[in-house]
């Protein structure tokens, strides 16, 4: 890469950063390429998130002046970066990956300006995801919307039941 190359890197990087919400550093050490492949499109599909494997130097350049420069110390050797508005779907893929592939390992992360541990990431990663959330939250109003209607009807149906039982008497 020549010099305005990595200038022009650094400034797009840095303004991407900005305004991330969530950035997850890794070790891809030992990983290939089709293994690389593979979580870029599981991060860009499952968590609308991105992922990138830059030099250190660079990377620590970008990171200046965001929410995310107290993780410069975790840029050391092979590293690659996650960076998305959804921590929690990002962190499940993630991790998830990690599981399967002992050569990838989550160094940590920032979620806006709160460093996370590897054991914060993972805790993260356990929550559910917004459209889970949303789907519990919409199953629980139309729950209680049958209920009522049901109770409703149910108890207008013994009204006149015993309206009809009085005037039949």
């Amino acid at each position: 890469m020549q010099r305005a190359q990595k200038q022009e890197f650094v400034k797009a990087f840095n303004t991407i950063l900005k305004d991330a919400e969530f950035l997850l550093v890794a070790d891809y050490r030992g990983l290939n390429v089709s293994e690389i492949s593979s979580l870029r499109s599981q991060i860009k599909k499952k968590s609308n998130a991105n992922f990138k494997v830059a030099k250190n130097t660079l990377a620590k350049i970008a990171i200046k002046d965001t929410n995310f420069q107290i993780l410069e110390k975790l840029f050391v050797g092979p590293v690659s970066v996650a960076y998305s508005d959804d921590p929690i779907s990002t962190s499940k893929v993630a991790v998830e990956f990690a599981k399967e592939n002992e050569n990838f390992k989550i160094l940590g992360g920032a979620m806006g300006d709160k460093e996370l541990s590897v054991e914060d990431i993972k805790k993260l990663a356990s929550l559910p995801s917004m459209e889970e959330i949303r789907a519990k939250i919409l199953g629980l109003l139309v729950s209680t919307q049958t209920n009522l209607v049901c109770a409703l009807t149910g108890n207008q149906s013994n009204i006149l039941r015993v309206i009809n039982n009085k005037f039949r008497n």
